[in-house]
């Protein structure tokens, strides 16, 4: 058995914030209090003047799916890398449901190419066909483990889209299965409107992308999901959500969950206007800076549950400038920059870190049930910590990422990223990210 012991740090869960000391076993927490005495041949981590946060659940990344004619820029590997470095321990991603496979053999591709993954990593399931046989394996994949589906009231045209008919027959069968059902939320009648005056496809502009996605195919999408959380009694999970209209729709239905992107509390609509414009394309788009102010509100009353990355980061290269702009790959990174640049927002904005920790951590492991394991500092869980000099925020972080991207899209804020990182245990990283880490595990939810 190995024992660490982290003396005298600022333990910041999701309701309190203490000094402590934190002793783990293994790759368990197993003791917090005021003072500990260990056990003979523990290692001792000092923390005086520092703070301790959980590990961080980022609860929606895409490593290298297939995104229009090409994929996403991190594989499993270097996007858990990256992670790390920013103080996620755990990542939740999706399968990818491909012509004539079962959702069984789409989870199971996916789980074997997570398996490079050094953070623990969690799957949700994609739906994006509508099938008889699809539908009878939804209980079976629950039983398994797998309580998260994902379905999209769009992408007709990439053969994704369910209509809200058939939204509404899988929220029926998840509900009485105790699962959850994660829904893109953008009305695709709204977008197929919008997008009629660009039909000729010789805009090449990124404006013209939020342009034919306005953020009424939001408001009308989360109106339709609404209503079927409250005839199916399914709990909904809205991802990426990115309007104040939306936000506002959302808190009148008590089923629905509301995830927003650091892109969407952080960038607005001006940045199309950037000579880099194309590079911040990503569905939905980038909203006004009045949106961007009412979702920071809506995080402080409640009205937003989690805080998602929607990591599916491109190069350069890959956004080409000149492309038009319905053939611009939709996705930008942000899984390493996840929590350093809310950490800086929030001391700046001097809003309590316990909502930074409930939005971060303890929320999303408590909605995709796996508060089993993770989520918090205390014991029996996952030992998931970071520990983060309050002092050392800097406005030069970008050369110390640990990524394979030549782009960036917060370079332009201020971020406080962990000195130390422990997952399940285990330091893997200390200023820098340790040579050889092992894997990630699996991660299934409770039953």
């Amino acid at each position: 058995m190995s024992s660490l012991l982290i003396r005298n740090g600022l333990v910041i869960g999701p309701n309190s914030q203490e000094i402590q000391d934190v002793l783990i076993e293994d790759d368990l927490f197993v003791e917090i209090s005021p003072v500990i005495n260990p056990p003979e041949n523990t290692k001792i981590l000092e923390a005086g003047g520092k703070w301790i946060f959980p590990g961080v659940i980022d609860p929606h990344t895409h490593m290298g799916i297939p995104i229009k004619s090409g994929h996403s820029a991190d594989t499993f590997a270097s996007g858990s890398r990256s992670a790390l470095h920013g103080g996620v321990t755990t990542i939740l991603d999706f399968s990818v449901l491909e012509s004539g496979q079962s959702l069984t053999e789409s989870l199971n591709t996916r789980i074997e190419l997570a398996g490079e993954s050094l953070c623990d990593v969690g799957i949700h399931v994609n739906i994006t066909r509508f099938e008889p046989e699809i539908l009878a394996e939804i209980p079976e994949l629950i039983a398994r483990g797998f309580n998260s589906f994902k379905v999209f009231t769009t992408y007709a045209e990439a053969n994704m889209m369910l209509t809200y008919d058939q939204i509404e027959a899988v929220a029926d069968i998840i509900a009485q299965h105790h699962g959850i059902l994660m829904v893109h939320s953008e009305d695709n009648d709204v977008i197929i409107k919008a997008s009629e005056p660009f039909a000729h496809g010789k805009e090449t502009h990124s404006r013209y992308h939020g342009l034919s996605r306005p953020a009424k195919a939001e408001l009308v999408a989360v109106s339709q999901l609404g209503e079927i959380s409250a005839r199916t009694n399914c709990t909904i999970y809205i991802v990426h959500l990115n309007t104040a209209a939306g936000l506002a729709k959302a808190a009148e239905y008590p089923l629905l969950k509301v995830e927003t992107c650091p892109h969407y509390l952080l960038l607005s609509d001006k940045m199309y206007e950037r000579a880099d414009g194309q590079m911040f394309v990503s569905s939905p788009p980038l909203r006004t800076e009045a949106d961007c102010e009412a979702l920071w509100l809506g995080l402080q009353n409640g009205q937003i549950h989690t805080i998602g990355s929607d990591h599916c980061p491109f190069c350069l290269a890959d956004k080409p400038r000149g492309t038009r702009f319905q053939d611009i790959p939709n996705g930008m990174g942000g899984v390493e920059t996840l929590f350093p640049t809310l950490l800086a927002q929030f001391m700046e904005r001097h809003l309590n870190l316990e909502l930074l920790v409930r939005l971060t951590s303890r929320n999303p492991a408590k909605i995709f049930a796996l508060d089993h394991l993770k989520g918090s500092i205390k014991p029996g869980l996952h030992a998931d910590l970071m520990i983060v000099d309050p002092w050392s925020i800097a406005d030069d972080w970008e050369s110390r990422l640990e990524t394979s991207l030549d782009w960036n899209a917060y370079t332009d804020f201020p971020a406080l990223f962990p000195e130390t990182v422990i997952r399940r245990g285990g330091i893997v990283a200390s200023k820098t990210l340790d040579g050889d880490i092992s894997r990630g595990t699996l991660l299934k939810s409770s039953k």
